[in-house]
């Protein structure tokens, strides 16, 4: 941007267009575009994130210079108009999230550094503008208590001074699963709430605009410079929260980094001399095999089942046959549990079960109805009180005089033939 386009700018309207250019990806509004069409020609092959961080690093040096923010103030300090600066720290951060891992200003630079360590170099400097932001509202006493917490323990993870925040050793301080899942819980909680909040207040002033309302008009106990201030810190408080949940994930971004910049580097470490040489003992070696190289068969079968043909690639080591894993299947093997999966939800196995229970309690109810018309013993009649029932009493009669006779026909003991085996002698 050129020096005279920003001196016609306010401060206000670059920070806009920075911001602009981070959330619509290089396409900001309508009358920020024609403020940066007449740019310096020095700067056309930055891409929208390279000219958003400049332009918010020309406007933190902006605030610096002219006093705007003060160190050793409050929220209740700082005027209105001069909220909104406080995250410029927050906006550079996330520029240096989103930048390309190419140098700047030199993407055509073959010795340039590989992508790994050009991506450990964003998040650190984000991480560092996240940091300095989150400082900032700490101080101006803008933060909760759950959110000042949770800072603090990141930064005991970090292991940070305060008075040298670059020099910021391997985190020191481990959590285990549950606290970091419950620390993600309640900051996903205070996030809604701030979001439910900056979507209440810019509805207000989205109202206030339609109605035509004068700025010291109240609506809802708010004027226009009250609901703006209220809705500038609500934003704030959002802002603290994404940076915690960024510095989190850096971490681990970081880590991985580092596995990767070590594997790059014991790449290098270890690469074959030959493999510098010169191309025509490239092309020579090219036209015989490697005297290294294993013995490779590919064996072919079929499906039992299917009937399918089946290519299974295989390789001579130390006198056996080994089979060559192949992508597909390394990658259909990564998330296969070695146990079985549910066929159904938790609420299908309910709904199963309640109609289960469901046909079982009619089939019971149908059972009783009819066993208490089921002829029986009178005396069982007598008990129930059913014997007032002459149809049912009859058949019980009946059920009595079979009953005596079977007991005649078989009296007591004449099953038993054990009394007629042995010697009758002794």
């Amino acid at each position: 941007m050129s020096s005279s386009k920003t001196d016609s700018m306010t401060l206000s309207e670059t920070l806009a267009v920075a911001v602009g250019l981070l959330d619509n990806n290089g396409v900001s509004s309508d009358n920020a575009s024609d403020k940066q069409e007449d740019s310096s020609n020095n700067h056309h092959h930055q891409t929208p994130i390279e000219k958003s961080i400049d332009i918010l690093t020309k406007l933190q040096t902006q605030l610096s210079r002219s006093g705007t923010l003060s160190n050793n103030e409050v929220i209740d300090d700082v005027a209105t108009s001069s909220l909104e600066f406080i995250g410029v720290e927050y906006h550079l951060g996330r520029a240096f999230l989103m930048l390309p891992t190419y140098q700047l200003g030199n993407n055509n630079n073959s010795n340039s550094a590989s992508p790994s360590i050009l991506r450990k170099t964003n998040i650190t400097r984000a991480t560092d503008y996240f940091h300095a932001y989150l400082k900032k509202v700490d101080q101006l006493d803008l933060l909760n208590e759950a959110t000042i917490k949770e800072y603090h323990t990141l930064l005991d993870m970090e292991d940070i001074d305060d008075d040298d925040a670059k020099s910021r050793p391997a985190p020191t301080i481990r959590m285990n699963q549950s606290q970091i899942r419950e620390m993600k819980i309640q900051r996903f909680q205070r996030k809604r709430a701030a979001s439910q909040k900056q979507a209440q207040f810019q509805s207000l002033l989205q109202r206030r605009s339609r109605l035509g309302l004068a700025q010291e008009e109240e609506m809802e106990g708010h004027d226009f410079e009250s609901l703006s201030r209220t809705l500038y810190i609500e934003t704030l408080r959002l802002y603290a929260e994404e940076c915690l949940e960024e510095i989190q994930s850096c971490l681990g971004e970081l880590e991985m980094l580092e596995m990767a910049i070590q594997m790059e580097r014991g790449r290098m470490i270890r690469q074959d001399p030959r493999m510098h040489s010169d191309s025509r003992n490239g092309a020579a070696d090219s036209g015989g095999l490697s005297s290294k190289q294993p013995l490779q068969m590919t064996q072919i079968t079929q499906h039992p089942l299917t009937g399918e043909l089946q290519l299974q690639t295989q390789q001579v080591m130390n006198g056996q046959l080994k089979p060559i894993m192949q992508r597909q299947e390394i990658a259909n093997q990564v998330f296969r549990p070695g146990w079985n999966q549910p066929t159904m939800t938790l609420e299908e196995l309910g709904e199963r079960e309640r109609a289960d229970a469901i046909q079982r309690a009619e089939q019971q109810t149908v059972a009783e109805a009819e066993a208490k018309f089921r002829p029986r013993r009178y005396e069982q009649l007598v008990k129930d009180g059913m014997e007032d029932d002459e149809k049912l009493v009859e058949a019980s009669a009946k059920l009595d005089r079979d009953w005596d006779e079977w007991k005649e026909e078989n009296p007591r003991g004449s099953g038993n033939k054990m009394s007629e085996r042995g010697d009758r002698n002794f």
